[in-house]
């Protein structure tokens, strides 16, 4: 007997882990007495504690879902969106430091702290608030999808209008197969545009689901806002222990299951064409070398630096080298599993290439094909799990913002335990709102995408405020107030507009391109008489698909109309805009050479308003300010809070105590000389990069 595709003992296994995760948020709520214990969980969190923080809270089941997504629809270079941080090892060794150093509750009050400017703190609170919706949205929005997928009604349930939508994505995918192929005919390419525009406007699916989003949504968001508002991180860091451990046994279930069913791993690695296996992309899309070195510095490298999350992740550590262990061993960890997902990724193009219409159902398929009774309701409990556990971090983040940074400035000498109620209003209300971007938002690309684009607006000054002494209030004001107009306020805005919706040269794509790539003959190569044996190298023509180039996607207003003008879909990339305004010519370059262009304007934009305005720009009556800031951000953190509090008042009544540390004695940059912690850090995480690329190197050259 099965309820809506679930057996019941599935759906006890998913109540059971529902009523636990509640239980634990009702057991910590009598254990929150002030805000840093809501906040930062008391400051107290051991390396395995803090390990399984981190981990649950950079490892959401979207990560899993949308990493299979990229390699199903994009080729293993789709992986580099989540896998690109790897890099990145050595820089999160140190971060995890300073933001534990600097002992604040939220990074708006980096901005009080340093500048002494409540605007700056009210200003990065909206922004962070409004990323922290984004990153809430895309939690439900994944979470949905997977549920639907496995959910999926029977065909002979589906009305009339259910299966012709089916029946056309067949069609559409018959014929975009073709297209890419360079073999469509000639008469079938009116008909190819018109099921293309509808496909971008989700007018026809492979599968119809019993689960409605809107009670989906109720019901997910009464228990995660259970266990969050009673217990706050308390509750949360416990659940990440369960949700991390989850996490760990979905990732690996499924890639045995996908093997067995495919009939082995040679079976499998027939099935899979080898321009989905270049390593660093095809280049036949967005993704290449150098659009995934741009989108690492944009997103992990400059936009990281300002998370709104680093207080919460490394501030709750009881010293420093618990924050860089934990948060390292999180970090490699989730590059690990991200590895497993695009093989998962791999296993599901080989399996249901041809019977999945929305790339970001893929594991949900995998799941509802693949689990037998018992498995489903554990992979449902893991991902609930990894979500609910992101999900839960991003509210404890926003509320933090809310009330000390927007409501407590301004309602004062109110009890802590006020503060805290308010604290769970606020994050009742970023779970509506994470309603609202589930439902406006289309696709998972796009929203990491726009995610890493947004992150920048305070990445840079935040990295630079850290070091750089000169950096000015007024240099921050231009820059942060330029590219929020830039990058985030008009892309939203200017789409709704029918005349940019439907500008001419707004609605441009690239041109079609042809290449010529050496690849392995699979069997059809064979039917086709391309080649005469498996394996045989041969010559085959592919098309670089238009691209659009200044929305996330173009189609014809009327998908049944040839002749009907373009229209805009999703964001509108102000970033390429400023490019063509540079003299950039885009319409000649590919997908992967857009992508690159894009996030490099976005990276360098914010530098190039924060150095020259600093230079002509001073702050006056700061200096005091700064000088307490620098030498508390070379004072290291004790365990014990009455010692470390000692410790740092040593250093505010002699502030050049540790001057002999800096890097570049007398000068306005305040990097430090490594000690052999900071050596120790560099070269593990550097060795772990290297251990893991070459197994997952070698594990592609297997395929």
């Amino acid at each position: 007997m099965n309820i809506f595709g679930f057996h019941p003992i599935d759906i006890l296994l998913i109540v059971a882990y529902l009523a636990a995760i509640t239980y634990v948020g009702k057991k910590t709520v009598g254990k929150v007495r002030n805000q840093e214990d809501f906040f930062m969980a008391g400051r107290s969190v051991g390396k395995l504690l803090q390990y399984f923080m981190n981990l649950a809270t950079i490892v959401d089941a979207s990560n899993a879902v949308s990493t299979a997504s990229f390699v199903l629809s994009k080729g293993l270079g789709g992986v580099w969106l989540l896998l690109a941080p790897i890099f990145s090892g050595p820089y999160y060794w140190f971060i995890a430091g300073w933001f534990r150093r600097v002992r604040l509750i939220t990074m708006a009050e980096l901005f009080d702290e340093r500048f002494k400017s409540k605007f700056l703190s009210v200003f990065y609170a909206c922004v962070g608030i409004w990323l922290t919706v984004i990153l809430a949205g895309m939690s439900y929005k994944i979470t949905l999808r997977t549920f639907q997928a496995m959910t999926v009604k029977p065909v002979e349930k589906c009305t009339l209008a259910e299966k012709q939508s089916m029946e056309m994505f067949h069609e559409y995918n018959q014929l975009n197969k073709l297209y890419k192929e360079k073999q469509l005919p000639p008469e079938k390419l009116e008909r190819y545009k018109a099921l293309n525009s509808m496909y971008l406007k989700e007018e026809i699916k492979a599968s119809i689901s019993y689960t409605p989003a809107f009670w989906f949504y109720t019901i997910y968001t009464l228990f995660v806002g259970a266990y969050v508002i009673m217990g706050g991180l308390k509750a949360t860091v416990w659940n990440n222990v369960i949700q991390g451990l989850l996490v760990i046994v979905f990732s690996v279930m499924m890639i045995p299951l996908a093997l067995f069913a495919m009939g082995g791993w040679s079976a499998f690695t027939a099935k899979v064409p080898d321009q989905m296996l270049s390593f660093f992309g095809s280049g036949l899309d967005e993704f290449s070398l150098g659009s995934i070195a741009a989108f690492l510095l944009a997103n992990y490298i400059i936009g990281i630096t300002g998370h709104q999350g680093n207080m919460a992740h490394n501030g709750s550590a009881k010293d420093e080298i618990t924050a860089r262990v934990g948060g390292l061993g999180g970090n490699y960890t989730k590059r690990v599993l991200t590895i497993m997902w695009a093989l998962c990724g791999l296993l599901a193009f080989a399996l249901y290439q041809n019977s999945i219409s929305d790339p970001d159902t893929a594991w949900g398929v995998m799941s509802n094909n693949l689990l037998g009774v018992g498995l489903k309701g554990i992979m449902i409990a893991g991902i609930l799990a990894a979500n609910m556990a992101a999900l839960a971090c991003n509210c404890i983040y926003l509320s933090a913002l809310f009330v000390r940074n927007l409501y407590k400035p301004f309602v004062t000498n109110k009890s802590e335990h006020h503060y805290i109620n308010v604290s769970r209003v606020a994050i009742a209300c970023v779970l509506l709102l994470a309603i609202y971007i589930a439902v406006h938002y289309k696709s998972l690309i796009d929203i990491i995408k726009m995610q890493a684009l947004l992150n920048v607006i305070f990445g840079a000054p935040v990295m630079l405020l850290l070091f750089w002494k000169r950096l000015t209030l007024k240099a921050v004001y231009a820059q942060v107030i330029i590219c929020t107009l830039l990058l985030a306020i008009l892309p939203e805005v200017m789409p709704l507009s029918a005349s940019v919706r439907n500008s001419k040269w707004l609605t441009l794509q690239t041109a079609e391109q042809t290449v010529t790539r050496t690849v392995s003959a699979q069997q059809e190569d064979v039917d086709k008489g391309l080649a005469s044996t498996i394996g045989q190298k041969i010559n085959k023509e592919f098309v670089i698909t238009p691209a659009s180039i200044y929305f996330d996607s173009v189609a014809r207003s009327n998908p049944q109309d040839a002749n009907s003008p373009m229209t805009g879909l999703g964001r509108l990339k102000t970033e390429l805009v400023l490019g063509r305004m540079i003299g950039l010519s885009l319409h000649n370059m590919k997908p992967s050479s857009l992508m690159a262009a894009r996030y490099l304007i976005a990276s360098f934009l914010p530098f190039i308003i924060l150095i020259p305005v600093s230079l002509i720009t001073k702050d006056k009556g700061l200096e005091e300010n700064i000088t307490r800031f620098y030498v508390k951000m070379k004072t290291k953190v004790i365990a014990d809070p009455a010692l470390d509090k000692a410790e740092l008042q040593k250093s505010y009544d002699n502030p050049t105590r540790f001057d002999h540390l800096k890097l570049f004695p007398k000068s306005n940059w305040e990097f430090c000389k490594w000690d052999k912690e900071d050596t120790y850090g560099v070269l593990g995480s550097s060795a772990l990069t290297i251990i893991i690329l070459g197994a997952f190197w070698l594990l592609i050259k297997l395929v």
